[in-house]
């Protein structure tokens, strides 16, 4: 397994990031970018393929989102890498499983040692819960239930202020999660069989406790 996860690579110059997302990746795979809704002008994509050609040095990108044919879902299997993109986190939960993507991108995980980076909605994809999403549920998903690929919460775009850590905890209330990983900004966060590996700075909340743990630095095993 090699999960990376970020709240953004839009201006992301994290020297941490990049340099553990050039360690998995291989030069001359394909990124697979699935989108949590249709992008016919491809604005998000070119975006995200600007920073993977410039910090990455990579430029392969295929494009996927939920109008895609099971024959272009298919080629997930054959990708270098997948990124599952930000957006409405309820939207890309249902078009993962709408599509079958989901299932491919868990396979790719579980049985592969092909890169999984979910940035911030994407992120909350890979997890048990998605429900610290701060998107509008209008698309009205019932099963919140996400890839469960990991067992912590994940929790994108932190700021140290009382409305974060408030919304932390309302979801540690709401499901039970023993515990949170929330990411600043440009921080990120890479989960493999060798462990968890912090990527800047994150934030550990635990479930009854009031104070975070800064897992800065730390390789924590799982």
């Amino acid at each position: 397994m090699r999960l990376v996860f970020l709240s953004t690579s839009h201006g992301n110059t994290n020297k941490e990031v990049i340099k553990q997302i050039k360690s998995w990746i291989n030069p001359n795979g394909e990124v697979v970018y699935f989108f949590s809704s249709p992008d016919p002008s491809h604005k998000y994509l070119a975006d995200v393929a600007g920073w993977f050609k410039n910090a990455i040095g990579l430029e392969n990108m295929t494009y996927l989102d939920a109008n895609s044919t099971a024959e272009e879902i298919a080629g997930l299997q054959s990708a270098g890498a997948v990124y599952l993109s930000g957006g409405n986190t309820y939207h890309l939960l249902q078009a993962l499983r709408d599509t079958g993507a989901g299932e491919l991108v868990r396979q790719l995980a579980t049985e592969t040692e092909t890169p999984i980076i979910g940035v911030s909605a994407g992120g909350l994809c890979l997890t048990r819960d998605i429900r610290a999403a701060l998107a509008e549920n209008d698309a009205r998903v019932t099963d919140f239930t996400g890839l469960e690929l990991v067992d912590f919460g994940f929790y994108p775009h932190y700021k140290s202020n009382e409305a974060s850590r408030a919304e932390i905890n309302a979801f540690i209330g709401l499901t039970g999660t023993e515990e949170v990983l929330a990411l600043p900004e440009y921080s990120g966060l890479a989960v493999s069989g060798d462990g968890l590996v912090p990527l800047g700075e994150v934030l550990r909340f635990v479930k009854g406790s009031s104070h975070p743990e800064a897992l800065v630095g730390r390789n924590k095993e799982r």
